[in-house]
């Protein structure tokens, strides 16, 4: 099917179909066609359940270019992690510019209502973020959009994400029947039945661009499903290493699945020696000067960061939570270029970024599992993970390989994983904890206003469309008393209203149990409680938004130690929150606070990452929501009139997100001055805003990492803040 033919007849202007044109873009993939023909362009709600690169996101951006040039609709594209969001921003953005089509992101704060955003003809952001606006009853969102498209659906089914984005495609299905829904995925065993919950046709295709082989290696042997096999023979003696340098000499690029990080980190470091030897001159320098950028500064470098340099020297990298977002994007960046050729990884890199290799090796089928040791990974993520092979317009096929480790296995691993089907998408919304969030955000937004109008909204979601509601009326009425008892919502006549605490909590995007742990904590401060900065974290650890750091054998005495030194600082305890009963969740609460207020004292991230076994992303990470905690916590100070608590809150949220002492916060409001730049001013004498009104550029610019340019633009604001002072 000739795509400029088809884009004529439904009425394509001829700028448009002269800039897919000019993309390279001339027919249709077998599974397009089958989406045009069930009435995509005709306003039809689709589910596109399609392999990794067999082209759902064309069908989508046509969708949304009939939608906004003919119709002059707006697009909202919801992707389940920032990443994707920031991709697929840079994506459209430079593709649709030409045609005036203005492109937004949205993936920040959620207590934030954002009405600018309303200018986009194509919005962009995850589905947390959209929930946080309909929570602002934003309904000018709602009211504006003709399309919605639902990247990676089968988000659905994890625990953590699902929920949300199972009820904002509900919430949007309620309030705008008439929106056109396009869900997007590789993997959905149940596509028929999730169609049936969208009231959407559905396309079903297992045709890909690039041909997939799975099969499994033994013994210098892969045997493929498709019945052949093929030798692998190289001049080393892991089969790690063999498998890979065998893609790298045909001159394909590798993704490696295993279990943990430092399998990943270890793996990397393993294939180190084959990778380099495959690299070109012009390679290895491009390499060498990436590896400097990984580094980064002296003072923020970490051994993980040294650890990944000398792998990305070698044209390997491994990829986790534990590196720095920047880290990851160079990561991802320079595989996309070819440069790096090898990441090793865990399989959440597969649903994460967009990153086809010619061969996907799933190294690890089992991973350890708390109260199950070492068990094997869902097929589904495994489905995933064999997903991301074959580049299009690079290679002719694509290989996922599972290493088995004895002859029997290899057997087992045919029937486990390549000939099995992956596991239904299930939802996971039918639990207290996820529904008690959702349940006041529907009565702070106004959506609903009794128990039964709760109940007929669940009939819009997916555990509705499965039949497993069960008890949920019960449990609905629970949360319920549960919201009044805690004076969240009050009760007038038959209908819920929620209280000014409920509309803060709501919209502060954060679990009521945190809002009710933040605001108890709080108000025993205000009756007299003695607490500290080590306090007032340990608070924030406590609350179920929180995350916290794992516990290992070795960390009990010193958790005891420090639990005896701070205990009177401590704000709350077992009587006020019964999880704390629990020990080990107790010395999570005390390692995770032991570590944010190590970070606060202005310990650099190497020995933290040492002594707490995490990365500078996890540092990152734990900084982020602890931030965002007591951000929450101020609000509710105020909301409260415990002024005094939300400065105190404010300095502490600021002494957090630098990392910095006390002594610092004034310096750190100066543009282009962080941690380590305040701390050599403040050694240099420089301890006030007011120390600097009579500093020269010369004398600034001689402190370390401050220069000429910082010095200029640092006196250029003192000047500022001295204006304004004096009006």
């Amino acid at each position: 099917m000739n795509i400029a033919a088809t884009l004529e007849k439904h009425h394509f202007s001829a700028e448009v179909i002269k800039a897919i044109a000019d993309s390279g873009v001339k027919e249709f993939f077998p599974p397009q066609e089958e989406a045009i023909k069930k009435g995509v362009l005709e306003d039809k709600s689709l589910l596109l359940s399609m392999p990794t690169a067999s082209g759902k996101t064309f069908i989508a951006e046509l969708c949304m270019l009939k939608s906004i040039l003919k119709d002059n609709g707006r697009c909202l594209y919801i992707a389940p992690l920032k990443a994707l969001a920031s991709e697929k921003y840079e994506e459209f953005k430079e593709k649709y510019s030409s045609l005036g089509i203005k492109v937004g992101i949205a993936t920040g704060d959620f207590d934030s209502p954002s009405k600018f955003l309303n200018r986009y003809q194509i919005l962009i952001a995850t589905a947390e973020k959209v929930d946080s606006l309909l929570r602002f009853r934003a309904r000018w969102l709602l009211n504006a959009l003709t399309v919605v498209i639902i990247d990676e659906i089968h988000f659905i089914n994890d625990g953590s994400r699902g929920p949300t984005l199972e009820i904002l495609i509900a919430r949007i299905k309620q309030l705008n029947p008439k929106i056109q829904f396009l869900g997007l995925s590789a993997t959905v065993k149940n596509a028929q039945e999730m169609a049936g919950w969208l009231k959407a046709e559905l396309v079903l295709s297992e045709w890909r661009p690039v041909p997939l082989r799975e099969g499994v290696y033994y013994n210098e042997q892969i045997e493929f499903n498709s019945g052949g096999t093929r030798l692998i023979r190289e001049e080393t003696d892991d089969d790690l290493c063999k498998l890979t340098l065998d893609t790298l000499r045909g001159k394909g690029q590798v993704l490696v699945f295993v279990n943990s990080r430092r399998s990943a980190q270890a793996a990397s470091r393993l294939l180190c020696p084959d990778v380099a030897k495959t690299l070109k001159e012009d390679e290895k320098k491009s390499l060498s000067l990436l590896a400097k950028e990984i580094l980064g500064s002296p003072s923020e470098t970490t051994k993980i960061c040294r650890k990944l340099a000398e792998t990305v020297v070698c044209g390997a990298a491994f990829h986790h939570a534990g590196l720095k977002p920047n880290q990851r994007k160079l990561i991802e960046d320079n595989f996309k270029q070819n440069l790096i050729k090898v990441i090793c990884s865990t399989p959440t890199l597969a649903a994460g970024v967009n990153l086809p290799a010619r061969r996907a090796i799933i190294r690890d089928c089992k991973r350890y599992e708390a109260g199950l040791g070492a068990a094997y990974i869902p097929t589904f993520e495994y489905k995933q993970c064999a997903g991301r092979a074959g580049r299009p317009k690079y290679d002719e096929f694509g290989e996922a390989i599972i290493m088995a480790k004895s002859f029997s296995e290899s057997s087992a691993l045919f029937d486990r994983y390549i000939n099995a089907e992956p596991e239904p998408i299930i939802s996971k919304l039918g639990n207290e904890s996820v529904l008690r969030m959702h349940v006041l955000a529907s009565i702070a937004g106004g959506y609903i206003h009794d128990i039964n109008g709760m109940f007929e909204f669940i009939n819009h979601t997916f555990l509705a469309h499965q039949k497993r509601t069960g008890n949920l009326l019960e449990l609905i009425s629970a949360i319920f008393e549960f919201l009044q008892k805690e004076e969240l919502v009050e009760k007038n006549g038959f209908r819920y209203f929620a209280t000014p605490f409920g509309q803060c909590v709501s919209q502060l995007y954060i679990d009521p149990i945190t809002g009710i742990i933040l605001r108890d904590g709080l108000k025993k401060i205000d009756s007299g409680k003695s607490f500290s900065s080590i306090g007032l974290l340990h608070l924030a650890c406590c609350c179920p938004d929180g995350e916290l750091l794992n516990i290992g054998k070795n960390d009990y005495e010193k958790l005891e130690s420090f639990a005896s030194s701070c205990h009177d600082e401590l704000i709350v305890n077992q009587e006020d929150i019964p999880s704390m009963e629990d020990l080990y969740f107790y010395l999570a609460t005390l390692k995770t606070t032991l570590m944010l207020s190590r970070w606060i004292e202005e310990e650099k991230e190497e020995p933290l990452c040492d002594e707490f076994n995490i990365g500078p992303g996890d540092i990152h990470r734990h900084v982020e929501t602890a931030e965002w905690l007591l951000y929450s916590g101020g609000v509710i100070a105020e909301l409260f009139k415990f002024r005094r608590l939300s400065f105190i809150l404010e300095d502490l949220r600021t002494r957090v997100n630098y990392g910095i002492k006390e002594e610092l916060l004034e310096l750190v409001t100066l543009k282009g001055i962080g941690r380590v730049r305040a701390r050599n001013l403040f050694e240099k004498g420089f301890k006030k805003l007011i120390d600097l009104k009579y500093a020269s550029a010369d004398d600034l610019a001689q402190i370390n990492q401050i220069g000429k340019a910082l010095a200029q633009d640092i006196l250029s604001q003192i000047g500022s803040h001295t204006r304004k002072k004096t009006r």
